[in-house]
């Protein structure tokens, strides 16, 4: 249990910055989403002409501000869950349960984590038509995504799998997922 305990705190201790800073920082990318839009609006109003990049620099800002945000979600179980048949579950059996589901996320979060290193590589060969950047540079948020995601599932396993293993039921569950990011805690 002491080991569990062990990579349970260092997961937390590099999970909630992570989590944290990605939240900031699309918070950021909506903001500069918004400014973008605005602009394109008013040139398009006033001056009668289109910025060819703002689209394009708008969309990619909100997938990058959706994939940051996405750690801090799984996190704080902030996702749509489906309850109607856990909620009569026992608490055994529903640890249980979260244990698996969250080992499965980890699983596909690994799987499309590997796939994403050739889908960035191959983005290298790609420029976008609006910005005139490579689109390997928008596609690095896919791995980086996936990495803080691949740790969320990992955090959220052992704490399902040491209360399963333990007496504990000090973890919230929502759905089948803890609650890792509690009231005002990192």
């Amino acid at each position: 249990m002491k080991i569990i305990d062990l990579a349970l705190r260092g997961l937390a201790k590099l999970n909630a910055p992570i989590a944290r800073w990605g939240l900031s920082f699309s918070a950021i990318l909506l903001a500069l989403m918004l400014l973008v839009a605005l602009a394109q609006i008013l040139s398009r109003a006033i001056f009668n002409h289109t910025l060819d990049w703002a689209e394009e620099a708008a969309r990619m800002a909100l997938v990058w501000s959706a994939l940051l945000a996405a750690p801090m979600g799984y996190r704080a179980a902030g996702h749509v869950a489906i309850t109607a048949f856990i909620e009569g579950l026992p608490p055994k059996v529903l640890q249980l349960t979260g244990v698996i589901v969250n080992l499965l996320v980890g699983w596909i979060c690994l799987m499309f984590l590997l796939e994403s290193v050739d889908f960035v590589s191959r983005g290298s060969t790609i420029m976008s038509t609006g910005l005139g950047i490579p689109m390997s540079d928008v596609y690095v948020i896919v791995p980086i995504a996936l990495s803080a995601l691949l740790l969320v599932a990992m955090e959220a396993t052992l704490r399902l799998a040491r209360a399963w293993m333990t007496e504990q039921t000090e973890d919230v569950l929502v759905g089948v997922l803890p609650l890792m990011q509690k009231d005002g805690e990192s």
